[in-house]
């Protein structure tokens, strides 16, 4: 859904002045600025982010129609938590519940595309609508700054903070900053000239780890170690 607002009221019939009796033209209305930066976007798209209505059948519905389980574990403490677990139990069953958890995959993969194109959209928009006040904004305070350290010299104030009618302009050191173009030429003089500004970042090897415990079976004390195991993957047959 669109959502505009108006800058100005809207437009009024020219009304006559009280005190002359002329016509007072009325303003001229604003162009609605557009708040919604999804407004444009294809119904069907924001649909993917609906779940799938029940009463759309599935492949694997028309498949499997013997089999009617459902998608998600019963709650604790309800009726059919007393009914025998389903097990996967032939090849029937066995594909059916591939078919479920694949569509299930694509909904998400569907959703998680429709999100990223929201967030581009919105960050697009974002940046597009802050650009004049960005630039307007910086514009300004370089003409301020100036003006600023002026009258904080000239009053000689201990304070650095010039207190407006508007607001309170104040004046902060930001911190020291360096950056390191050249890796290797910095690293070649500091290890001749100042070797103390060499700094060794220790850490941990996880492979050598991982042999210790499960090859060497040595314990390492503050290391939790668990036995990788086998995870299920599915795909769609060709």
């Amino acid at each position: 859904m669109s959502s505009t607002v108006a800058l100005d009221r809207p437009a009024r019939q020219a009304s006559p002045d009280k005190l002359t009796g002329d016509a007072v033209p009325a303003p001229l209305p604003s162009t609605p600025l557009p708040l919604d930066p999804l407004a444009d976007l294809a119904p069907s798209s924001e649909a993917a982010l609906a779940p799938a209505s029940s009463s759309t059948p599935t492949l694997a519905d028309l498949l499997f129609t013997d089999i009617d389980i459902p998608s998600t574990p019963p709650a604790e403490g309800t009726e059919a938590q007393a009914a025998a677990p389903f097990k996967i139990a032939d090849i029937s069953s066995a594909s059916w519940a591939a078919a479920k958890v694949l569509a299930a995959q694509a909904r998400m993969a569907e959703r998680a595309e429709l999100a990223s194109t929201y967030k581009a959209r919105i960050d697009a928009w974002l940046s597009d609508s802050n650009a004049h006040d960005e630039a307007s904004a910086a514009y300004l305070s370089l003409l301020l700054k100036p003006y600023i350290e002026a009258e904080l010299s000239r009053t000689r104030s201990r304070s650095r903070t010039l207190h407006l009618p508007t607001a309170s302009a104040s004046l902060r050191k930001s911190p020291d900053h360096v950056s390191v173009l050249d890796k290797a030429a910095a690293m070649a003089y500091l290890e001749s000239h100042h070797p103390a500004a060499i700094v060794t970042k220790k850490t941990i090897s996880l492979s050598s780890i991982r042999s210790l415990i499960f090859t060497d079976g040595e314990a390492v004390p503050g290391v939790e170690a668990e036995l990788g195991r086998d995870s299920l993957y599915l795909k769609p047959s060709s």
